[in-house]
């Protein structure tokens, strides 16, 4: 019961702030954006597919990063995080409460935004070559892959302020991009930024029929990564709020 209070309270703190119409916005903006260049660009099926997911890919980290410095941000203004650590016994669930929504906004973005691309390919550019189980599939995707994304820049907006967590994101936009690239080929499975583009860009090849037994070794290590690192990221960030104090507000 106290988890669903607090995710009531954290809900309605976020419904005046611009936090929640980025979710709302963003993914509105970015499928627009693909699907008009898409009307009149000259390249096939599979290459404007991989090209969308893999931007998302890369921009998501950007998104992650300002989205979780406008949460750090909005507990500063409102009382140096004091609504955050008042009581030792419901700190942990008051930053699970934020996680958790911070996630539930991101699931929603990222599915609103493959929702609205796909319903636009096969609908008004009439290429129906991926049916929508294919582009739910590739959202989840997406989504867990960048779930570790949402606990490290929660743990740098609280912990170094907003400008670090933007930062960041910037940069690993970048690695995730380079990471696409043959620079990326043997050390993706084990780095967090390679991840999501790399996932995503299998699950295609996959659904195109293209045989990836050549590649089952590196699927299966990114997987055990992957929910290794997310498990292992989560636990040390609860272990890390819990004995955090605080920081002077920006």
């Amino acid at each position: 019961m106290d988890m669903l209070r607090l995710l009531r309270a954290e809900s309605l703190k976020t419904r005046r702030t611009p936090l929640l119409l980025t979710h709302l916005l963003v993914p509105i903006a970015i499928s627009g954006l693909f699907l008009a260049y898409y009307s009149y660009s000259p390249w096939d099926f599979h290459g404007k597919v991989t090209a969308y997911f893999q931007g998302l890919a890369c921009g998501l980290p950007m998104i992650i990063g300002l989205v979780c410095a406008m949460a750090s941000d909005q507990e500063a203004k409102a009382g140096h995080y004091q609504s955050m650590l008042v009581s030792t016994k419901i700190k942990i669930k008051a930053y699970l409460s934020k996680l958790i929504l911070l996630l539930m906004y991101s699931f929603g973005a990222i599915f609103m935004s493959v929702a609205i691309f796909s319903m636009g390919f096969r609908e008004l550019l009439h290429e129906v070559d991926f049916d929508y189980l294919f582009y739910s599939v590739a959202a989840c995707i997406l989504f867990s892959s960048h779930i570790i994304f949402y606990i490290l820049h929660l743990f740098v907006s609280f912990q170094f302020g907003k400008g670090a967590s933007i930062g960041l994101g910037i940069v690993e936009a970048l690695l995730v991009a380079l990471l696409l690239t043959g620079l990326g080929d043997a050390i993706w499975p084990f780095l967090p930024y390679g991840w999501s583009g790399h996932f995503v860009s299998l699950w295609i090849l996959t659904s195109a029929g293209t045989n990836l037994t050549l590649l089952e070794g590196s699927i299966q290590t990114s997987i055990i990564w992957c929910l290794a690192g997310s498990i292992l990221a989560f636990a040390l960030s609860c272990l890390w709020f819990w004995r955090w104090e605080g920081r002077a507000a920006e």
